[in-house]
C-alpha cells in the first residue's frame, strides 16, 4: 500500500520562510504595504481537508483583524500561541496571490 502521508521538513521549511522573506525585503523600501482588501472566505478546519464533500462551513475572515491580532505580538501585549500560524497563514496567502501587485505596495 502506497504511503499517503508526506513528512515535512522543519529545516526545509525554515528555509522557505528566509528565502520568501529575503524576496519580501526587496520590496522594503517603503517598509509598509497598504491593503485595499479585507474579507475573505475561511473554510472551518474541520473542512478544509476533506476533499470527498463540500465544505458547508464557510466563515469570513478579515486580513486587518488577522493583522491586529498578530500586532499584539510584536507589541508584546501576549505570547505567542499556535494559532498565529494560521493568521499568519491568511496574510501571506493573500501576499502570495498578489504578488504581481507588491511592487507598488498597494493591494
Amino acid at each position: 500500500m502506497e504511503n499517503i502521508y508526506s513528512e515535512l521538513k522543519i529545516s526545509e521549511i525554515k528555509n522557505l520562510i528566509h528565502g520568501l522573506l529575503g524576496e519580501l525585503n526587496k520590496l522594503d523600501n517603503a517598509g509598509t504595504i497598504t491593503l485595499r482588501e479585507d474579507l475573505y472566505w475561511n473554510i472551518l478546519e474541520g473542512e478544509l481537508y476533506n476533499s470527498y464533500e463540500e465544505p458547508k462551513g464557510l466563515t469570513m475572515g478579515s486580513l486587518k483583524e488577522d493583522w491586529e491580532f498578530l500586532q499584539k505580538v510584536v507589541k508584546g501585549e501576549r505570547e505567542i500561541i499556535d494559532y498565529d500560524l494560521c493568521k499568519l497563514a491568511s496574510v501571506l496567502r493573500f501576499l502570495g496571490n498578489k504578488c504581481i501587485l507588491l511592487q507598488n505596495k498597494v493591494l
